[in-house]
């Protein structure tokens, strides 16, 4: 069969399937992930800019919380990001560990409790003209629970006065500290979307003595969690400053 021309679109009876295409491509395209966005950090130089580093003490982040405790899986979460960025940076980092028994006597203690629960019941219903039906029923419960206790004695690197820090340090064979501080702000609107920091800041002449402090936010509401938006902060505060 012949198609007619028309002169206000293709011709009669011919299939028109480019509209069809536009709008499936505008499905496709709203259903996209959006991008995150990309981190930028605030780096400020400091008086001792350039100097080198030598080996590093990276002392255990401290973090705040606007609403509530920092978790304590924040901590470790940076403290290993941090560590691992600094070291692929070329720094010699040294563990806490050694300074940790330097300065304070540590006593952890672990209680663990495990309790458990086990319940029967038989119910007979009884039908007229019937056999009886009889239900059985068994079950158990177990519940798991552990609690450490840490007990520290005597003062933190943060305690320790000018000359002590020297000493502790030359005994671990550190020349430098670098800190970090975790900023979990408040939750927003009526959704899990709260703002995350990152500070890290190096010091020489044990400590006292900026070489940089560089700083990332990151915004919770474009990552699948509060850890995840803390990991990417934390990569791009190191990065900032190290360019590494």
């Amino acid at each position: 069969m012949k198609l007619l021309p028309s002169l206000f679109g293709p011709p009669v009876g011919a299939a028109r399937w480019l509209p069809m295409a536009i709008v499936g491509a505008s499905i496709t395209a709203g259903c996209a992930t959006a991008p995150r966005p990309a981190l930028v950090a605030q780096v400020q130089p400091g008086p001792a800019a350039g100097a080198p580093a030598g080996k590093v003490f990276l002392l255990t982040p401290t973090c705040g919380s606007v609403e509530f405790r920092c978790p304590k899986e924040y901590v470790g979460l940076v403290d290993n990001i941090v560590r691992a960025s600094l070291e692929f940076s070329g720094l010699a980092v040294v563990t806490p560990e050694n300074l940790r028994n330097q300065t304070r006597t540590r006593n952890e203690q672990i209680e663990t409790n495990t309790t458990s629960a086990a319940s029967r019941s038989s119910t007979t219903v009884e039908r007229p003209l019937d056999f009886d039906d009889k239900v059985h029923t068994e079950s158990e419960s177990k519940s798991f629970s552990e609690r450490s206790v840490v007990t520290l004695d005597g003062p933190g690197f943060e305690d320790l006065s000018v000359t002590e820090r020297q000493e502790v340090l030359a005994k671990a064979g550190a020349s430098s500290v670098a800190t970090v501080r975790i900023v979990v702000g408040a939750a927003q609107n009526w959704g899990a979307s709260q703002n995350v920091e990152v500070m890290v800041r190096l010091g020489v002449n044990h400590g006292e003595t900026m070489v940089w402090a560089s700083r990332c936010t990151a915004g919770a509401s474009a990552y699948a969690s509060v850890n995840e938006a803390l990991e990417h902060a934390a990569r791009c505060a190191v990065h900032g400053a190290t360019a590494r």
